[in-house]
């Protein structure tokens, strides 16, 4: 694949990082008397869309990396490029967020974790200032056990990869069904949807086929119907449902996209490139507008304010990614 054929799952961050938009204004939403069905349903599972981020992750990592010589050097500007992408957009959104908790509500800083959460080395959420930057911590140690791949060929990764990606289901179940283990950090559930993109991507010439199509649907559908219903919102079944069904998803759209079938157009690729300022700057946006009164401005048309949230967090990323995140990664990189 080349790079122009990945504006599906450049689409596919972007909405993914709505969900979780829409996920946190729930409360909000519902505070203004809002009860728009399809509203507070797909709000309620937007959380969903962190599944997604994985999965793509660790296609990303693969796809940018496993065309790079295997060397030391590779290893360091692959490090060096992820730790700045995370760090220097998190640090401004961190800063903000104390600042308006400080004004709102001093004594909550008492309860959270100021230099975890700074270095998200944590992921309770409720002892982090940015609570979403659970998330953050798991891609970070993603990107550390990523670092091994650079002491492989290409060749013998496709061999090693689906052996490490067994070893971890294997601790998860093991954690999960037998006291022999505990639950880890370090062999976490959500690890197998990072490695899941990493799969995805090394057996894409055999499995992204247009006969299949219909199946990986199937198989997509079914995995939300049945993780919705049964409500697997934590632990194992998550993933066994939400990231079956993030990980055909994904699948889904590049065969859409590799057979011309659908390829998302610039607007949605545009959504897809501020999809982390998105992420980053969407709970500071909300806390404003719940602070500054302006929520209960719209008590009288909740859809009016919710869309009104909607679009200014769109906004403001979209200018945000192209006039200061941008150039601020770029700039850091090339030192």
């Amino acid at each position: 694949m080349n790079k122009s054929t990945l504006n599906n799952i450049q689409m596919l961050r972007g909405l993914a990082s709505l969900l979780v938009v829409f996920h946190h204004l729930l409360p909000h939403y519902l505070a203004m008397g809002g009860d728009l069905r399809i509203i507070t349903t797909v709000s309620e599972w937007g959380f969903l869309g962190v599944d997604i981020f994985f999965i793509i992750s660790g296609f990303i990592m693969a796809y940018t990396t496993f065309n790079k010589p295997r060397t030391f050097n590779s290893a360091k500007i692959f490090f060096k490029h992820r730790l700045l992408r995370i760090y220097l957009a998190y640090w401004i959104f961190f800063i903000m967020a104390i600042l308006i908790i400080y004004v709102t509500d001093s004594l909550k800083l008492e309860s959270l974790n100021l230099i975890k959460s700074f270095f998200l080395l944590d992921i309770n959420m409720y002892k982090l200032v940015l609570p979403i930057s659970w998330s953050l911590s798991y891609e970070l140690y993603f990107y550390f056990l990523f670092l091994a791949t650079f002491l492989f060929s290409v060749k013998i990764l496709n061999r090693v990869i689906p052996i490490f990606f067994l070893i971890i289901l294997s601790l998860v179940l093991l954690s999960n069904y037998t006291t022999i283990l505990e639950s880890s950090f370090f062999y976490s559930h959500f690890i197998l949807e990072f490695f899941a993109g990493v799969l995805l991507y090394i057996y894409q010439d055999k499995i992204i086929k247009i006969w299949i199509l219909p199946i990986i649907i199937l198989v997509s559908i079914i995995s939300y119907y049945y993780g919705i219903s049964h409500e697997l919102k934590n632990g194992l079944y998550r993933v066994l449902s939400f990231g079956i069904g993030a990980l055909t998803l994904v699948w889904t759209f590049l065969i859409l996209e590799k057979f011309k079938i659908y390829q998302a157009k610039e607007y949605f690729v545009l959504l897809g490139d501020a999809s982390y300022t998105i992420y980053l700057s969407h709970l500071v946006l909300i806390w404003l507008f719940y602070f500054s009164g302006l929520r209960n401005l719209f008590m009288f048309s909740p859809i009016i304010g919710w869309f009104l949230i909607v679009l200014i967090i769109i906004s403001f990323s979209i200018i945000y990614y192209i006039k200061v995140e941008k150039p601020i990664y770029k700039k850091a990189i090339s030192f």
